[in-house]
């Protein structure tokens, strides 16, 4: 019987997708028999070569790859976003459970040495882990050994975060994939630094569904702001600092632990999941407090009182 990779006559159909070039040879001679051969397409932007990748049009518009030959580090880019303010940042910060940043600038898109588009990018330690939510999407919550984790889990993120704060520093977009877990030591690494700001400053954008109340105040402020007020009036009137990313990791946490989003819900998590200890409970409502005076002062608290549970 001869070997369908012998027959002269044959016939070939390509299909493209962002990472892949498909190739179905047919037998002409049995249709029934096509033979797949892949070829991997290649990217490039200046030095840094990549092929498969993340499109993360939601998050901001940036693609993320992880590079070829140096599985430790990924590229980050976009045509649009400017990510010198996360490289510069990310330089002031030092902290195992925050990536290292290496490189940023402007290039050019390459596929295959062929030009696309110029774009921005910035190149970092690659995290390689789970999106926390997604690790515990298929978990069952009502499972007491499933809380226990997620509050252990919680408490690892309470180091990197206190660590940002104390360098005057506010993340901004905590929200799922913001937070990654890496298996092998147990952590939760902070990723994506691009909304960051300096404590007291104005925000760079927003990820609505996770933001604080004072976010989203500053947001209406910004909207109707006359031209002649500056921005120190507003940043002067509302005040972001660590308590904005404590609000995030309560919505966060009220996600895993009920499986429902506060937004949609707001009720108390454990009339969703009866698992849920009082004192967790008093967490979660501690850290969603709508006036930030009220809501659990510093992650270095939020620790103790998890610690506690």
């Amino acid at each position: 019987m001869n070997d369908p990779l012998d027959f002269s006559i044959s016939s070939f159909q390509k299909i493209e997708n962002p990472c892949f070039i498909y190739i179905f040879r047919y037998n002409l001679e049995n249709l029934s028999n096509p033979i797949t051969i892949f070829k991997f397409i290649m990217y490039r932007i200046n030095k840094y070569h990549f092929n498969d990748f993340k499109c993360q049009a939601s998050l901001h518009k940036s693609n993320y790859a992880v590079l070829i030959n140096t599985s430790e580090k990924g590229i980050k880019y976009s045509p649009d976003f400017d990510f010198s303010g996360e490289y510069y940042l990310l330089k002031e910060l030092n902290h195992a459970q925050i990536p290292i940043a290496y490189d940023f600038g402007q290039g050019e898109l390459f596929r295959d040495e062929k030009f696309l588009i110029k774009q921005n990018f910035i190149v970092l330690q690659h995290v390689n882990g789970y999106d926390l939510v997604d690790y515990f999407a298929e978990k069952a919550v009502e499972n007491t050994k499933t809380v226990e984790e997620a509050v252990k889990l919680f408490i690892s993120i309470c180091d990197p975060l206190q660590y940002l704060h104390n360098k005057r520093y506010v993340h901004c977009d905590l929200k799922p994939g913001h937070l990654i877990l890496n298996q092998k030591t147990g952590l939760v690494h902070l990723i994506d630094f691009e909304l960051s700001i300096k404590q007291g400053g104005i925000i760079k954008g927003i990820s609505k569904e996770y933001a604080s109340p004072e976010q989203l105040q500053m947001l209406t402020y910004l909207k109707d702001l006359p031209r002649k007020v500056h921005y120190e009036a507003i940043s002067s009137t509302i005040r972001l600092d660590g308590r904005t990313d404590l609000y995030s990791i309560g919505l966060i946490l009220y996600q895993i632990v009920t499986k429902k989003l506060w937004q949609t819900e707001k009720v108390l998590p454990s009339q969703i999941n009866n698992h849920i200890p009082q004192k967790l409970e008093e967490i979660i409502k501690g850290l969603l407090e709508v006036n930030a005076s009220n809501r659990i002062p510093s992650a270095e608290e939020l620790k103790k009182a998890l610690s506690g549970i």
